[in-house]
């Protein structure tokens, strides 16, 4: 067993700022930090040029499916340094959830962009690239302390 400790932090200047302006009135300084049991790591770094595929198997870290027991805490990053090559993540199988209104689609991740969530293992984790992307998506997974 093991310990991360994750943190979040958010600051933007106000919106009148004469440099970098913010979205608010007011500055923003926000942070959030966690000290989480975890039992494994792994990370991959997929090749993704328009492609789709799964990646991570729910099955290789759920026992039971309960929500809070079973489960692991995803970072995965979009490593290509273009706004336009998105990869889109979500649930499920594996298939092209690029499309417009995609239930299965969780989020997309345009060039640079990351996300750490928690994720309950009860569907697969799927990715999919748009037609223009070449590069990579990073990602780790944090097992929490209790699952299989």
């Amino acid at each position: 067993m093991g310990v991360i400790k994750p943190t979040l932090s958010l600051t933007a200047n106000s919106s009148s700022a004469t440099t970098d302006a913010g979205p608010l009135s007011i500055a923003l300084s926000l942070s959030a930090t966690d000290s989480l049991d975890v039992t494994k790591v792994e990370s991959k770094i997929l090749d993704v040029t328009e492609t789709h595929g799964v990646l991570w198997t729910a099955a290789n870290y759920t026992a039971s499916g309960a929500s809070g027991t079973d489960g692991a805490f995803v970072y995965v990053k979009n490593t290509s340094s273009t706004a336009t090559h998105e990869i889109a993540i979500g649930h499920g199988t594996a298939a092209h959830i690029l499309g417009a209104g995609n239930a299965v689609r969780v989020m997309t991740l345009k060039g640079g962009e990351f996300a750490f969530f928690p994720w309950d293992c009860t569907q697969n984790l799927v990715y999919d690239a748009n037609g223009s992307y070449t590069g990579a998506l990073e990602s780790w997974i944090f097992v929490r302390t209790g699952t299989a």
